[in-house]
């Protein structure tokens, strides 16, 4: 990344566990970057910019149900979703798992 670009993100991204992915219709996916206000799918076939998406968020044996719509479309690598309408229990779930990567990360980086 251009470090004179200004960062565009809402939120910090963090490299989520092994294992962790989506479900949704068109099948599964891993994650290659989790925050709270979004995520980068890999995805070799990925869904159109714009499309709006519903799907569960597996982390671990949690699956946490969302939706999202596609921001960006990069054939053959992914998608980056945005998240759309959280319910207050899905954002509780999903910042206690980010909450844990930040402090694995933190300790990572002593």
């Amino acid at each position: 990344m251009d470090t004179t670009q200004k960062e565009k993100r809402a939120a910090l991204r963090y490299r989520p566990k092994p294992g962790t992915h989506i479900v949704y219709v068109e099948g599964f996916a891993e994650i290659k970057e989790l925050s709270v206000s979004g995520m980068f799918v890999v995805d070799r076939d990925p869904l159109p910019k714009g499309t709006t998406i519903r799907f569960a968020l597996r982390l671990g044996t949690d699956d946490i149900p969302l939706q999202g719509a596609v921001t960006r479309c990069e054939p053959g690598r992914g998608m980056a979703i945005v998240f759309r309408d959280i319910t207050p229990q899905a954002r509780i779930q999903l910042k206690i798992y980010i909450g844990g990567l930040a402090s694995e990360e933190r300790k990572r980086a002593r």
